[in-house]
């Protein structure tokens, strides 16, 4: 099989192998549909001079298309088409198009292949995407500029099946004198028009050659190579309908002011939102595979709505709730339009009142330092404690600093066990993870009514939540400008009110805040105003990133190795010298959180021996390291072991070999094409 290849300085035919078939079938025998009788030299010549035909001896569809022609004053004396354009020039239609021909063209070539004809598969305006054939007739399709790029639309080169059949949106022949150019009046065309879901046509299947060729069937088989086009692009269509329909229900999820979970047949959690997490105690990834059994009676109730789902569809079945809080907790059955049950949803509302952020820790430990959390000896981090203690017994503000995986949290919570508060709630709020619409009311809480779903009574926001303790803002930068008066006002006037409400309400909190960023400049940009910064900045405390903390980081690794081994159930004999050595190399853009991470995962690779080596860590930091991985006895040092490795030099080398052709290349590796694209997508290595 031969295809016509668009390059830079024109066109290339090159031979390639047509794809293996997988299990793509052709639709059952369709009966050939051809054109009254051919159109005699005289009934053409009488129509582009005059325009008067004998009606009769010509196929309706054909005269549309010449009076059409005509009206927009295609020259019938043309001899190539004169419209080519560059890939990137076309629409963004036409990659999603050309994906599924490049996956499909073998299955179609197979039932035109040795008869003298080309297939060639065009977008919704007439721009050729793809062709391949028979080596001689892609010679004389060269001839009339008939590649890749052309627009063979009417407007471009005249009455043509491509360019009719998208007109006339059916399929049809057009043989000989048909076309309205004379140039092409020595083949014979037959096309098919692509549909998508909605109905929309969106391209062409065409099979065309000199009239010499055996145009047997060849309606019939364009008919079916575009019905097999068809399937494949509705059901890509059909997958990202699919998609977006479920990033749609995911923000509605997580914008309403109700607890909503999402249970699968077993009333298991699939999905719950963050007030249904907040609710239930746990965050939202936490709950995932949880049964919902733990927190309500879930087992007779999903039996019998899926005994009636009907019944239950508006009114829901009321379950009963095991914890002490009271809680109104309905369930709805999810599904399909025959009433299968796919799954249900389980909503929650509070009763009434007020649900406060559990103070940490619980029960304090007066006989234990709250400083004592924060591991290290290094002059940096000595100076940071000595300023947290000597203002941890007050209620100023302090503005803690440091860059991301600092331990900026585990200091604000320091520094709220070491104060008087420590018996009161500490609330943490991360002000760049609440959506926008709800920010306002997760933190000043709302009023009876505020907006649609607000529950009857109200809600407390977390400065309600955290009065007589702490309130740690994280991330204060990201705090959008327009709150940034109303919570100054707050710090400023010790009292919140509600979205919706009037009444003030007198709170006692103490602010700690955080962030990763360097404010000054954000208030030079007007990003942050500057009686807020001056308002939060009444002491700072500033954490040094890891790499700044000399020995303190062969502390850390100790400690963590042993709450990692502890927390995995793992024992660790020794460590190797190296271990430690790959670590302080590293630069640790992650800070502590890296380092504790890092070591969790080599704690969970460490090999039988119970030996803790660099081997273990990730390949990142023993690469920055420069610490080597030493071979293990009577290996080749310079043998590489890592199969997700050798598989990514492996696709990478097919790729290379067959210029990014997938076909080959899932032909080469042994390997289907869904299964390449996976690997592709895994090791991140481009398509093109």
């Amino acid at each position: 099989m031969y295809e016509f290849i668009r390059r830079e300085n024109g066109y290339r035919i090159v031979k390639i192998d047509p794809p293996e078939n997988r299990g793509t079938s052709l639709p059952p025998q369709l009966p050939d549909i051809r054109n009254p009788s051919p159109v005699d030299f005289k009934s053409w010549r009488n129509f582009v001079d005059k325009g008067t035909v004998d009606t009769g001896r010509i196929h309706t569809p054909i005269l549309n298309s010449w009076q059409r022609c005509r009206s927009m004053g295609v020259d019938p004396t043309l001899g190539k088409c004169e419209d080519i354009r560059s890939m990137g020039e076309l629409s963004s239609e036409l990659f999603s198009l050309k994906d599924i021909v490049s996956d499909t063209i073998g299955f179609i070539y197979e039932t035109v292949k040795d008869r003298g004809l080309l297939v060639t598969i065009s977008d919704a305006g007439g721009y050729l995407i793809s062709m391949f054939g028979d080596h001689r007739t892609l010679l004389g399709a060269d001839h009339l500029n008939f590649g890749p790029g052309a627009n063979w639309s009417e407007g471009s080169v005249g009455t043509n099946a491509i360019g009719t059949a998208l007109a006339e949106g059916q399929m049809l022949q057009v043989s000989g004198r048909e076309h309205f150019c004379e140039s092409h009046h020595s083949w014979i065309c037959s096309a098919a028009p692509i549909f998508n879901l909605d109905s929309r046509v969106m391209g062409c299947v065409d099979i065309s050659g000199p009239m010499t060729s055996d145009h047997s069937d060849a309606l019939t088989l364009a008919v079916k190579g575009a019905r097999i086009l068809e399937s494949r692009l509705i059901r890509c269509q059909s997958m990202e309908l699919r998609r977006q329909s479920s990033r749609i229900i995911s923000s509605a999820f997580n914008t309403v002011m109700t607890g909503l979970i999402f249970l699968d047949l077993a009333g298991r959690i699939q999905v719950a939102n963050p007030i249904a997490a907040s609710l239930l105690g746990k965050q939202s990834h936490e709950l995932i595979g949880c049964p919902m059994d733990t927190w309500c009676r879930t087992a007779s109730a999903l039996e019998k709505i899926k005994a009636a789902p009907r019944l239950y569809a508006e009114k829901g079945f009321s379950l009963k709730w095991r914890l002490s809080n009271p809680m109104d907790v309905r369930l709805y059955p999810v599904t399909t339009s025959n009433d299968v049950v796919m799954g249900f949803i389980l909503v929650l509302k509070e009763l009434q009142g007020i649900r406060r952020a559990p103070p940490f820790p619980a029960k304090p430990d007066l006989n234990r330092d709250p400083f004592q959390s924060i591991i290290g000896q290094s002059s940096a981090i000595n100076k940071a404690l000595e300023t947290a203690r000597r203002v941890a017994d007050t209620s100023t503000t302090v503005l803690i600093t440091g860059d991301s995986g600092t331990g900026k949290e585990i200091l604000a919570q320091s520094l709220h066990c070491s104060s008087s508060r420590s018996k009161g709630p500490f609330v943490a709020v991360n002000c760049g993870a609440i959506p926008r619409e709800l920010i306002q009311s997760e933190l000043f809480g709302y009023a009876t009514g505020a907006f649609t779903g607000a529950k009857k009574g109200g809600s407390p926001g977390k400065f309600e939540q955290a009065s007589k303790g702490t309130l740690f803002l994280d991330e204060i930068a990201e705090m959008p400008l327009f709150l940034q008066v109303n919570l100054l006002r707050i710090l400023e006037e010790g009292q919140v009110t509600r979205v919706g409400g009037t009444q003030p309400i007198p709170i006692d909190v103490r602010i700690i805040a955080a962030t990763n960023k360097d404010l000054k400049p954000l208030v030079e940009k007007k990003k942050l105003r500057q009686d807020l910064f001056y308002r939060l900045n009444v002491v700072k405390i500033h954490l040094p990133p890891l790499r700044d903390r000399g020995n303190d980081l062969t502390l850390l690794a100790t400690y963590f190795i042993g709450e990692m081994a502890e927390k995995l159930g793992r024992k660790v004999r020794s460590v190797d010298p190296l271990f430690y050595a790959a670590l302080k190399n590293y630069e640790w853009p992650g800070n502590v959180r890296e380092l504790k991470y890092a070591i969790e995962g080599a704690i969970a690779l460490m090999s039988e021996n119970r030996r803790l080596s660099a081997e273990c860590l990730p390949t990142d930091i023993r690469k920055q390291s420069g610490v080597p991985v030493l071979p293990k006895p009577g290996k080749n040092p310079d043998t590489n072991f890592s199969l997700k490795a050798m598989e990514e030099e492996t696709i990478q080398k097919a790729q290379q070999h067959f210029s990014g052709n997938v076909s080959q290349m899932a032909k080469a590796l042994g390997i289907g094409r869904n299964t390449l694209y996976a690997k592709l997508k895994k090791h991140r290595i481009s398509k093109g």
